[in-house]
């Protein structure tokens, strides 16, 4: 993990989670944008890693770590992380490397606020520390990796390919090993393509004697202009920047994205934009053929397309397309609109599976309460800021964004409601204030989403009223519930009585309207609940 935030240019265009995806997405549209403020033709690919974990060569990915654990020595810190909540109090005991045995603790406490969550806590440092030599490392990586054993039935297995799932670096593993894969067949081929011609290449992952002045490759990476006909360290077509532990917020994916292309990888998820066809096709014919030396392979399954590309018809296309005629590209969750690369929630996902099946009721004589504290669990997933920065979506969007995350909640709530045993009925009144309860909670919890983007040099902007979020709350839960009205007409007269007491001056913004309008949800027709 250290490694990982000290030196980001090693995991090459890898994000971990929304936050990060919205970092690279802030900053990558203001370039594409440009001074006319309009998004021009993308050309989008997505495409999936087929069995990422279980196809792992272990071996390559020894010899990649080898050459990232580069120093003789690491000093592993012991502290622990006491989070408050309302709740509990939990505390966790962890490790991090710092420089030498010292006692230095604002650095060490720097070190654990940059990783651990931004909750109420404490952090206190138990004074232990433990050296660890590279030899050592390299010996507990090579068990880690050669000695998984799986029981099946009665029989052991020793793991000869691929690495376990759901291990605490599995995710960090793979990044480093696809990052690799990156660097060395991905990247070089789109250069080849444009007919670049670049400096001599220097593997980062792999320890070599170089000279002095040779080793500054090590800790830089390139942004090249794929456009230019040619690369001359002499002009600014070559950027530098220096990958030292003070700049890496602005180090990763350097390798890989400039202002008119964009590469990046959620664990074993590809995603590729750019402003040139030509570009798209050759990222897209060069990750179909695979990559043999890394037993890497796509899942033709999941490959995504926002252009038409003849040799691929026979493929399946993700390319979703709404109602509205809007057309979409889902990855990793998200809807990524192909034409303004504003970014919806994707629910798709739950086309194929009845809502019930994807909520737990707890059977207990508490049927209120629980339902109560469900209410505001079903939000966090869809609170997210990258659906409610006015950097990277209009209005609207912003709006639907919301309108469409109550639409699922209303219909868990329906499920559950369904699901509370027969003898036990829950007051209408009630039910009313655990639902507005959870609108106020819903818009905290993206007003502390937005501060925690600026916390960590995000800047997002939130354009978004409290009052316009209870109106499309109440919009949401009247539209859901007015499909099962035999059993909630009660709750619906409360809902419509709350919705007319919002006043005139809400209903007449053109946003809502958008937001509310059934053609932009289309998808939630086809859900069963």
């Amino acid at each position: 993990k250290t490694i990982k935030q000290e030196h980001p240019q090693l995991l090459g265009s890898s994000v971990f989670g929304y936050n990060e995806i919205h970092k690279e997405w802030s900053q990558f549209l203001p370039k594409l944008r440009g001074r006319k403020q309009k998004i021009p033709n993308v050309y989008i690919v997505v495409a999936d890693v087929a069995k990422a974990f279980d196809s792992i060569d272990q071996d390559k990915l020894l010899e990649i770590l080898k050459g990232i654990v580069e120093n003789d020595r690491y000093f592993l810190r012991e502290y622990t992380h006491v989070v408050c909540t309302k709740k509990c109090v939990r505390t966790f005991t962890d490790r991090i490397s710092c420089e030498d045995h010292g006692n230095n603790n604002q650095i060490i406490r720097s070190k654990v606020a940059a990783r651990v969550c931004s909750s109420p806590s404490i952090i206190i440092d138990q004074g232990r520390s433990q050296c660890v030599d590279k030899k050592t490392l390299h010996s507990l990586m090579a068990e880690h990796l050669l000695g998984n054993i799986l029981r099946i039935g009665w029989r052991f297995y020793l793991q000869k390919v691929g690495i376990c799932q759901g291990g605490s670096i599995s995710s960090l593993l793979c990044s480093f090993y696809l990052a690799h894969l990156e660097r060395s067949k991905i990247l070089p081929h789109l250069e080849k393509a444009r007919g670049l011609k670049s400096e001599p290449s220097c593997d980062p992952y792999r320890k070599k004697d170089l000279d002095r002045d040779d080793t500054s490759c090590i800790r830089n990476s390139a942004i090249i202009n794929l456009h230019k006909k040619d690369v001359s360290l002499e002009t600014d077509l070559w950027h530098r920047r220096d990958h030292t532990s003070g700049c890496t917020d602005d180090a990763r994916h350097e390798n890989s994205s400039s202002p008119s292309n964009m590469l990046l990888r959620l664990i074993d998820d590809f995603l590729f934009i750019s402003t040139s066809k030509e570009q798209a096709t050759t990222f897209f014919n060069r990750v179909y053929k695979g990559f043999g030396e890394y037993n890497c392979n796509m899942n033709n399954s999941k490959f995504g397309l926002n252009f038409d590309l003849g040799k691929a018809k026979h493929l399946p296309n993700r390319l979703y397309t709404g109602a509205d005629g809007i057309q979409f590209l889902p990855w990793s969750g998200l809807l990524i609109n192909c034409r303004t690369l504003e970014i919806q929630a994707d629910y798709t996902r739950y086309l194929n599976i009845h809502i019930r099946f994807t909520i737990t009721v707890q059977a207990n004589d508490k049927a209120g309460s629980s339902l109560r504290a469900k209410l505001c669990d079903y939000m966090h997933p869809k609170c997210n800021a990258i659906f409610y920065d006015s950097n990277i979506n209009s209005s609207t969007i912003v709006r639907l964004n919301a309108y469409q995350a109550f639409l699922l909640c209303a219909m868990k709530f329906h499920c559950y409601v369904c699901s509370i045993p027969h003898n036990t009925e829950l007051n209408p009144s009630y039910l009313l204030e655990i639902i507005e309860r959870s609108f106020r909670y819903m818009y905290k919890l993206v007003k502390n989403q937005i501060y925690i983007m600026k916390v960590h040099n995000t800047h997002p902007v939130l354009r978004l009223k409290r009052e316009e979020m209870i109106w499309l709350g109440l919009s949401a839960y009247i539209w859901i519930l007015k499909k099962k009205q035999a059993r909630h007409k009660k709750l619906l007269k409360l809902l419509r009585c709350k919705l007319s007491d919002c006043g005139k001056m809400v209903v007449a913004l053109s946003s809502l309207k958008y937001a509310t309008e059934d053609s932009h949800s289309s998808v939630f027709q086809d859900i069963k609940f």
